[in-house]
């Protein structure tokens, strides 16, 4: 979902490069497609990455240099291992944000959840907020 960077670091990316077969960020993945056209498109994106601490930010930029697209995640995991022996890290519970401005300024906001320790364990549900997600 994000691109691999250092420990902790930020890259700034546009929207839409020639060169690439598809856009570089995937803003509008989660966006419901009868809501596309309510929405403020990203231009620029400014994307930061901790792999150390397994946990990301996209801001996406209007054309007027103001956020109008923002996704976050954070995994958290737990040690296992199948003999004793070896231990290994794998993932137990991941979050993402996903939050668009919408033309009348207010921001539909998109929480998805996966708790792999419960059945059934994915929820996703939108909201309407008046400001952006922190």
């Amino acid at each position: 979902m994000f691109p691999t960077q250092a420990a902790s670091s930020s890259l700034e990316v546009q929207a839409h490069c020639p060169f690439a077969p598809e856009p570089q960020v995937a803003w509008s993945e989660a966006l419901p497609a009868l809501l596309k056209p309510l929405v403020v498109a990203p231009v620029h994106f400014r994307v930061f990455e901790d792999y150390e601490l397994r946990a990301g930010r996209i801001t996406g930029c209007d054309e007027a240099n103001q956020p109008c697209y923002c996704a976050s995640f954070f995994v958290l995991t737990d040690l296992r291992s199948d003999d004793d022996e070896v231990f290994y890290e794998t993932p137990v519970y991941t979050e993402f944000v996903t939050a668009w401005r919408l033309i009348d300024q207010r921001w539909l906001v998109c929480h998805t959840s996966f708790n792999r320790l419960k059945p059934g364990g994915k929820t996703t549900r939108f909201s309407v907020s008046q400001t952006m997600p922190r």
